[in-house]
């Protein structure tokens, strides 16, 4: 009998922690994704979590080239924030996780685009990994035919 209350002490203490441990883990928010992503519409923020040698790679279908180099990244976040949407966009973060130096946040970003003079809405996905340095790579995911078709209304208008 003795023996069942320790086993079943050491299943609580186990149960407990790993439930501790999960709920942790379900809402991490200071990975260096979802910093990146709670920074959008702020450059200079943005910029203070780069590393020197960052690089930018948006998806295929954006037509866009990757972005080497912390003076490049930073200078294509100004122009996202100040020419194709406002400053004041929003997030709403879905998922954030972390592994070592990988972190990763799905989320929706909401703007308001300049060109079309309209809101826009889209899901996104970044991927992150840093270095002792800040943020070294990043890759971002999102529906290039919801932007595209943004766009393309804007450029008919």
């Amino acid at each position: 009998k003795k023996f069942k209350r320790i086993k079943d002490a050491l299943y609580l203490a186990v149960t407990t922690r790993f439930e501790i441990v999960l709920r942790v883990e379900n809402f991490m928010t200071n990975t260096p994704a979802g910093n990146l992503v709670r920074a959008f519409g702020d450059a200079a923020k943005m910029a203070e979590l780069y590393a020197d040698n960052v690089r930018w790679e948006l998806p295929a279908g954006s037509g866009l080239p990757a972005l080497s180099g912390k003076d490049a990244v930073v200078a294509f976040n100004e122009e996202v924030w100040s020419v194709h949407y406002r400053p004041d966009c929003r997030v709403e973060i879905h998922d954030e996780l972390q592994d070592g130096q990988r972190s990763a946040v799905r989320f929706t970003y909401h703007a308001f685009s300049n060109h079309a003079q309209r809101p826009y809405t889209n899901e996104y996905t970044v991927f992150v990994r840093s270095g002792d340095d800040g943020i070294e790579e990043i890759f971002e995911s999102f529906d290039t035919v919801v932007s595209m078709t943004l766009h393309q209304a804007s450029a008919e208008v």
